[in-house]
């Protein structure tokens, strides 16, 4: 006898495993993205409330919402929006915790959402295409030493202590010029895959 799952069946599953059993798969791309650079940050136990974490939370939700809905014109608008969502993140942080965020955090957190919730598909997600070729790559150690391969410098200080935006986007500008005929977070996945 046959299996009559389907691959929607079999990707539910995977889903299902790696981000919960959550029916907000919004919600659960982003707590997902949390626990992969949430060892970096340092005081959040000491959450001034359990309002401040879901105030974090909120903070990336209404970033990758937003991002669903507004269609941005070009990589440099993309950028600035990103800069201001960085920005806010970090800000909302400081008033939540005893702990200052840096923008390499903020980064992380924020494009793992985008990342993880591309992964489910704009069936799933509609609208999460509607910018994707803006969306930046996450770095991290992983893929600063997948670049470096590709003749791109790592940072070097850790990609979580990243304190400058403008050093933060210059390696950002370094990935679309190496892969100028490609979207960045196309080239992320691929690069990511294939890592050992």
């Amino acid at each position: 006898m046959d299996s009559v799952l389907t691959s929607k069946d079999i990707e539910d599953f995977w889903i299902r495993v790696y981000l919960g059993a959550n029916k907000d798969l919004i919600e659960s791309a982003i707590d997902r993205a949390y626990l992969d650079f949430n060892r970096t940050l340092h005081g959040v136990a000491k959450l001034k409330t359990a309002e401040s974490s879901t105030r974090l939370k909120d903070v990336v939700r209404n970033i990758v919402t937003l991002a669903m809905e507004k269609k941005f014109t070009s990589q440099h608008e993309f950028d600035e929006w990103h800069e201001s969502c960085c920005d806010y993140l970090i800000d909302a942080c400081k008033e939540a915790t005893t702990h200052n965020m840096f923008y390499g955090q903020a980064q992380k957190w924020i494009n793992m959402s985008f990342k993880y919730m591309f992964a489910l598909g704009k069936q799933r997600l509609p609208g999460i295409d509607l910018n994707y070729q803006y969306f930046h790559v996450p770095i991290d150690n992983i893929i600063q030493k997948i670049l470096k391969l590709e003749n791109i410098k790592p940072f070097k200080i850790s990609w979580s202590r990243i304190n400058s935006y403008e050093n933060y986007l210059d390696y950002q500008k370094q990935i679309r010029l190496k892969f100028s005929n490609r979207i960045p977070l196309d080239v992320e996945f691929l690069l990511f895959n294939k890592s050992k």
